[in-house]
């Protein structure tokens, strides 16, 4: 399935909006419903009978609507009914490894139209979606909570030590340590942070307003993360003879082992074929600057453009006040970020 678009309408499928209301009435009324999202021209084309109503969408309607035979069709954008009781005649000769009436009718006339299709099973008592030849069973609350609290603990897990993995990463990049091994471990369990923060999103989505609470606990878990791979990549990609190759993006389609592998890692993010792992990396401190001494990004780019970082350290008052635009004021605010980062070993 397209997973963005997908993604989409059970969005628009989630506890808290309209259609699931409606979907919901019909569900505890103990009647089915075979429910077209959008009207185009292919949908009118195995449209057959019924009435064209053309009324402001309502949970309401939707469900008295549902007593009749036959298919509902809603406007694309999902505010209107457009017609109900409609009798779908899509090509039989469309591939489906559905059984049932209902199910075999809506997974034929979502490829036919290329939209999806709803159905709600009373006897099953569930609600699934076709769409481009698959079926996808759209979960009860408790069932996706279920999942995001796993999820949510294994991102709890992998964020305690991303940051304990950042900690042991500052020490190294202040005493010149890093090696290229120290970098790999980091990115990719910032990617796997990444995997798991978006699996995470994914489930806040489906349960919408149910999902105040974990998006909250989500959120809390990956502000500390935010930003901080765009500013590892500005700290190393002049190690690499092609910055633009060190990109942590890159790692985005590797599998879980070839995460693992700080070989390939370093491959992938521009280091050359069979890379030596324990070669020392120098490092420009952006991050150390940005995070750690909370810094504004401005002042450190002009730092940094106009001195190494263990310059930086042993810099007095009056070798900062020398950078240009830099007086007693902003030199003191230098200090004193320097001292953070220090005392971060």
């Amino acid at each position: 399935m397209s997973k963005p678009t997908v993604r989409r309408y059970l969005k628009q499928l989630a506890p808290g909006t309209p259609l699931r209301a409606g979907l919901d009435r019909i569900l505890h009324g103990g009647t089915g419903a075979l429910i077209v999202l959008g009207n185009n021209r292919q949908v009118q084309l195995v449209s057959s009978g019924g009435f064209k109503i053309g009324v402001e969408f309502t949970e309401q309607a939707l469900r008295e609507l549902a007593k009749l035979d036959g298919a509902i069709i809603l406007s694309t954008d999902l505010t209107q009914i457009v017609a109900a009781g409609v009798h779908l005649v899509p090509e039989g000769d469309l591939p489906t490894a559905e059984t049932g009436t209902r199910h075999r009718s809506a997974d034929r006339t979502s490829q036919a139209a290329g939209l999806p299709v709803i159905t709600v099973s009373a006897s099953m008592g569930t609600i699934s979606v076709f769409y481009e030849g698959h079926r996808h069973l759209v979960e009860t609350v408790r069932q996706v909570t279920s999942r995001a609290n796993q999820t949510l603990a294994a991102l709890s897990r992998i964020s305690t030590r991303v940051t304990e993995l950042l900690e042991q990463f500052t020490s190294l990049e202040i005493a010149e340590q890093v090696t290229l091994r120290d970098l790999t471990n980091v990115a990719h369990r910032l990617e796997l942070t990444r995997r798991l923060s978006s699996e995470m999103q994914f489930h806040i989505d489906l349960l919408g307003v149910e999902g105040r609470m974990v998006a909250l606990q989500h959120d809390e878990l990956v502000a500390s993360f935010a930003g901080v791979g765009d500013l590892l990549e500005q700290d190393y990609s002049p190690t690499v003879a092609d910055p633009s190759e060190f990109d942590l993006g890159r790692l985005h389609n590797f599998s879980h082992d070839e995460l693992f592998s700080g070989q390939l890692v370093a491959e992938r993010l521009g280091f050359g074929p069979n890379p030596n792992l324990e070669q020392h990396l120098p490092t420009r401190g952006i991050r150390l600057l940005t995070t750690v001494g909370r810094l504004p990004a401005s002042l450190v780019s002009r730092l940094i453009d106009g001195s190494s970082l263990q310059e930086l350290f042993g810099a007095t008052l009056a070798n900062l006040m020398e950078i240009d635009g830099i007086g007693p004021t902003r030199a003191r605010q230098i200090r004193d970020a320097l001292i953070r980062v220090s005392e971060a070993t």
